[in-house]
């Protein structure tokens, strides 16, 4: 039962992390009016030109994961043995992570332009790419990732992923009681999870 309680709150602390620490999947692009999804594309384009598309979301997500790191325990990081297979890690992951980037970020483009033509009308989209045609306006959208990383935004993100944890944190010991307290009232849902805890 121990592994099952791991696997369930370790589900709830990845659910309860900031929503800008986490990659979400857009959902498939629906049928738009032309003319909508021609603007739509146009704007997205000036905002994350495609050939630089990958690297944005690259940079965008190294520089939340740096906020983050204060998160990890001090004494782990200390201990040059651990900071280096920590490290590591991360660089593994970042790598493969890539790969499913790679994969997903045609899709995500797409779907967003589609959601742009739900949100806005035909005029709106014009002017919104009219206004990203312009030179500030090309450098207020393509720059607009870039925000993360100014020491400004860095140091309240930091602030703010921290006390996120720490309430969260606050949170488990009672969500930990609740698990064990129900799947010992329902053993045939603990014998399940636990099989299948056991197959992964």
């Amino acid at each position: 039962m121990k592994r099952v309680v791991i696997a369930l709150v370790g589900g709830c602390i990845l659910a309860a992390a900031p929503v800008g620490a986490i990659a979400q999947q857009a959902a498939p692009a629906q049928p738009a009016e032309a003319a909508k999804l021609g603007e739509a594309r146009g704007i997205i384009a000036i905002m994350f030109p495609p050939a630089q598309r990958l690297q944005m979301i690259e940079k965008m997500q190294g520089d939340l994961m740096s906020q983050m790191r204060p998160l990890l325990p001090a004494n782990f990081m200390a201990d040059p043995g651990l900071n280096s297979i920590m490290n590591d890690y991360i660089a593994e992951a970042t790598a493969r992570q890539r790969v499913a980037m790679q994969k997903h970020l045609p899709l995500m483009f797409d779907a967003m332009a589609v959601a742009y033509t739900h949100e806005f009308s035909l005029a709106e989209l014009k002017d919104i790419h009219a206004f990203a045609q312009t030179a500030s306006g090309t450098h207020y959208l393509s720059r607009s990732t870039a925000i993360i990383a100014d020491p400004a935004v860095a140091k309240v993100n930091t602030a703010m992923f921290q006390d996120v944890h720490t309430t969260t944190q606050a949170m488990l010991p009672e969500l930990k009681e609740k698990v064990i307290a129900y799947l010992k009232a329902h053993p045939d849902v603990a014998a399940k999870l636990e099989a299948d805890t056991k197959k992964d």
